[in-house]
């Protein structure tokens, strides 16, 4: 891997991603006005139930965080593939490690930029406090989403890098399923028995659980945190030799003219 091909990678990303206005505004319009309607419903629900309120404008702002962190980079590669501009990054030498690399770390900046948005703007408009009272816990629940993110979009590149650019939608829509077996605002019992083993496994469930704690004031399981990152980092060592298969088995098949034609 080459560090000045990734550094141009990420230039050609930041340029792209600045002249797209759909872009900029899908990244970072539907996410803060989403929280800032759940932040209206939470200062509305402090009347009746502080918690709850807190607890769904906090994992709002995990859920925003995690998708923009996974999309993103998926959105990046499909937009390679639509305009072409992949087959002229490979023929040019650009391997698919600094390929990914390159677009998880353009990704990475954009969404920490949004999720110190959302921060801020919770904090001073909402007076939300309980992420910022416990920055240890808070700073490894967000690392944990994170990582889990950078392993889904790895993950979901492997697949329409396989299966073709034709399967895109994926960029968007496989995110919601895991988050919906990561038990985000709901304990894991919810699920019937035969489920619940599948849930414990989602690369969120423990960070939701946490993050339902934090919001509540009670007690951080330490447990619970550690394996939430045990379970997130092996997403992504999963995730990386999935990728790197699946472009080799590409060029092989010609899969990888197809997706930049």
């Amino acid at each position: 891997m080459k560090i000045n091909r990734v550094f141009a990678l990420i230039y050609y990303d930041i340029l792209v991603f600045s002249r797209a206005k759909w872009r900029v505004m899908e990244m970072f319009y539907f996410p803060i006005t989403t929280v800032i309607m759940w932040g209206l419903f939470s200062a509305y629900m402090r009347s009746f139930a502080v918690e709850a309120g807190l607890i769904v404008l906090v994992l709002n702002i995990f859920w925003n965080f995690a998708s923009v962190a996974q999309s993103n980079t998926n959105m990046q590669i499909m937009d390679d593939s639509w305009s072409g501009s992949i087959k002229q990054m490979l023929i040019s030498g650009i391997r698919e490690s600094e390929y990914i690399f390159a677009r998880i770390i353009s990704t990475t900046v954009i969404s920490v930029a949004l999720l110190g948005i959302l921060l801020s703007m919770s904090l001073h408009m909402f007076d939300l406090r309980v992420i910022f009272e416990k920055p240890a816990v808070s700073s490894m629940l967000f690392l944990s989403t994170l990582i889990a993110s950078v392993a889904m979009s790895i993950l979901i590149a492997a697949f329409i890098i396989t299966a073709g650019k034709e399967y895109g939608f994926l960029s968007w829509t496989v995110l919601q399923i895991f988050i919906l077996l990561s038990a985000p605002f709901y304990p894991v019992s919810v699920f019937p028995d035969w489920l619940q083993s599948i849930t414990t496994v989602m690369p969120y469930t423990a960070t939701f659980e946490n993050a339902r704690a934090l919001a509540a004031n009670n007690a951080i399981d330490n447990g619970l945190l550690a394996r939430g990152l045990l379970i997130s980092i092996l997403y992504l060592a999963l995730s990386l030799p999935v990728y790197f298969y699946a472009f080799k088995r590409a060029r092989k098949t010609g899969y990888l003219v197809k997706l930049g034609s």
